[in-house]
């Protein structure tokens, strides 16, 4: 039976998480229309085991696909690769899924064609496993059940990676692979394929858990400053890619991916300033801003972030009340 939705679980050492994603698929509702591909980044741990009793008790469903560590853009491109669902979505092996609303989504996207299907999401702290919010906002201003063209709600509202499922053959269509062994990749899986998106579905349920505030996890300040050459080098590639894609876009997609380059840039210099009172930093945020406003002046004058702001009308004199500000922040990004 063809599938309609394949479902991309990234794993890398997740056997303390990995069973509860994966029992989450588990429903005679949907699993007949569900493949859901464990792909194992080199794991050293029990997660390829335990994917492995899935497999054995549900061959129809799951998958293992075992692999060198490649980091999470390589578990996407090996997802896509082999995915044979109509749709596509990716979760990752520490997070999962809620079935009631997982069995909604399939059984929508079997009465549908939208290049983007959309639907909310809910961070859950793992120390309480209790709602933190439910990612509701994007989607306020927007028809639940309606498909719009999505020049229509380009400068309303930006998809994020654990709300969209897409079209399989679209992303394939894109020919653009995710950057492996590069953290925050997330970013270039959800612009890479605006520019062949045509139509978008947005439905209200909550169907990605998003569990929050584990330790290590890679949007923590620390990891953050650890890794911000990877962030770095997905803020340039995000911005290459706009550059390429700029005979082939609409202006509404234009506009939308350099919103996205917009946030990333923030955030990179929201890094900077994250750190000690440092000449070095202040020189790198400076250097940074600058390159945007001569390079890509649209994505500078979309940043709407009000610090960001204050620093560019102040010459960035501001920088060391910036890091004082920031201070307060220390343990969250």
């Amino acid at each position: 039976m063809d599938k309609i939705l394949s479902i991309s679980i990234a794993s890398y050492n997740v056997e303390a998480y990995l069973e509860e994603c994966l029992e989450s698929f588990v429903n005679s509702k949907v699993m007949d229309e569900l493949e859901v591909l464990v792909i194992d980044d080199g794991s050293s741990d029990s997660s390829p085991e335990i994917a492995q009793w899935y497999v054995d008790k549900f061959p129809d469903t799951f998958r293992l696909i075992r692999k060198e560590n490649g980091g999470h853009g390589s578990t996407i491109n090996k997802g896509i690769e082999v995915a044979s669902g109509k749709y596509f979505k990716v979760v990752d092996g520490d997070d999962w899924v809620n079935t009631g609303n997982l069995i909604r989504l399939v059984e929508k996207l079997k009465t549908v064609d939208s290049d983007i299907v959309a639907t909310n999401y809910t961070w859950i702290n793992c120390e309480t496993k209790l709602p933190e919010k439910r990612q509701e906002d994007p989607f306020r201003n927007l028809e639940y059940g309606h498909e719009y063209q999505f020049d229509e709600i380009a400068d309303r509202t930006i998809i994020d990676m654990h709300a969209m499922a897409v079209k399989t053959e679209l992303l394939r269509e894109m020919n653009e692979k995710i950057d492996e062994h590069t953290f925050y990749v997330d970013v270039e899986y959800i612009l890479f394929p605006i520019p062949y998106v045509k139509t978008v579905l947005f439905l209200e349920e909550d169907v990605y858990q998003y569990r929050l505030g584990m330790p290590g996890q890679s949007m923590s300040i620390k990891k953050m400053q650890k890794n911000l050459k990877n962030h770095l080098k997905v803020l340039f590639r995000i911005n290459d890619y706009c550059e390429k894609m700029k005979d082939k876009a609409t202006p509404a997609q234009m506009n939308y991916m350099n919103r996205i380059v917009a946030q990333t840039l923030v955030s990179q210099m929201k890094i900077y300033i994250s750190f000690p009172l440092d000449r070095k930093m202040k020189k790198n945020i400076i250097k940074l801003d600058s390159y945007f406003y001569h390079h890509n002046r649209d994505a500078y004058d979309k940043v709407a972030n009000r610090a960001v702001w204050l620093l560019r009308r102040t010459n960035y004199r501001l920088y060391p009340l910036a890091v004082l500000a920031f201070r307060n922040r220390r343990n969250s990004y």
